[in-house]
């Protein structure tokens, strides 16, 4: 059955189950590098946050043979778990001063968000764009977070720039920095990864360390693990690692960490190029890349250059 097809035959067996008042929505999200998804919404009148619940994994699944019947009771089940979540409080956002501390950052990349950051303030920094997010948490972990707009900005009656210094003050607060060793992070993922039986953990983690002094790798991320390649502005870690390693690499791993590989210890510029592409390509969500570049730390001046063999570019040196 065509995509367009499943999502009219998906709508009309939701409604014969949706309770009285709630109204079924089919709709698209835009997502960072301009990815698209099309959801599903629930609405009842009574709620300011509707759980979106994206439709495509459930076309493959009944591509691949998953009666509807079921697929609908899968999402009305999610609907109902999503809404026993804690509620988050975002009725103060046109509040300035309310929400002023809940302001962070977020790193994204320019070129692939030209069209998004024409409704929102940001702030260049090499090839990227630094845009503005509200974060909401509860006492139980849940998060979310809302971009902030450039008509939100002219709400609040602030410049860009004020907003810039808070969220950077926000950020050694509510995101720090974490810097650990590839082989701690590869360690941790281990221990919490219920699906490796202990023998495979064991001579996973016996190889991790004999190789752990060959060839150092570090990610660098913040403690919430989320947003954590905006340590490219973090200028103290970037140069505490300087004064330890001297110059050194940064691979941007997604928009959430960043690797720093010592200039010493490193291989050529070409394979790390390669590297982060077929990373990018094979590895990570397409919403959640972050440059094809690699860039170098000068230890020396304390600047980021953007190191591109492909088109032969000399590093471009642009200081924070």
């Amino acid at each position: 059955m065509e995509y367009n097809k499943f999502i009219e035959l998906l709508k009309t067996e939701l409604m014969k189950v949706c309770a009285e008042g709630v109204k079924l929505k089919i709709d698209t999200v835009r997502k960072n590098n301009d990815i698209s998804y099309d959801v599903i919404t629930l609405n009842r009148a009574d709620e300011c946050i509707t759980p979106v619940i994206y439709i495509r994994q459930f076309y493959d699944n009944y591509c691949n043979g998953e009666d509807i019947g079921d697929i609908v009771q899968q999402i009305v089940n999610l609907d109902i778990e999503n809404r026993n979540l804690p509620e988050l409080d975002v009725s103060d956002i046109f509040d300035y001063y309310n929400v002023k501390d809940k302001v962070i950052i977020k790193l994204i990349n320019r070129s692939q968000n030209e069209k998004m950051l024409k409704t929102l303030p940001f702030k260049e920094y090499l090839d990227f764009a630094v845009v503005f997010c509200i974060l909401f948490e509860d006492n139980n972990n849940n998060r979310a977070t809302s971009l902030v707009s450039n008509d939100l900005l002219d709400k609040w009656e602030i410049t860009t720039e004020e907003l810039f210094e808070q969220a950077m003050t926000n950020m050694k607060f509510i995101c720090p920095a974490e810097l650990k060793s590839m082989n701690e992070t590869m360690v941790e993922l281990l221990l919490n990864d219920d699906n490796v039986d202990d023998d495979t953990r064991s001579d996973i983690l016996k190889h991790l360390e004999e190789d752990d002094t060959n060839y150092p790798m570090y990610v660098l991320t913040n403690t919430k693990k989320m947003y954590g390649a905006t340590a490219f502005l973090y200028e103290e870690e970037l140069r505490s690692f300087a004064e330890k390693f001297g110059d050194f690499y940064i691979i941007p791993s997604s928009i959430h960490e960043l690797i720093l590989i010592p200039e010493s210890i490193s291989t050529s510029e070409q394979e790390m190029v390669d590297m982060v592409k077929e990373v990018n390509d094979n590895q990570v969500e397409p919403e959640e890349v972050l440059s094809y570049n690699v860039y170098k730390y000068y230890a020396d001046t304390g600047c980021v250059g953007i190191i591109n063999k492909i088109k032969n570019i000399p590093p471009s040196l642009l200081k924070y």
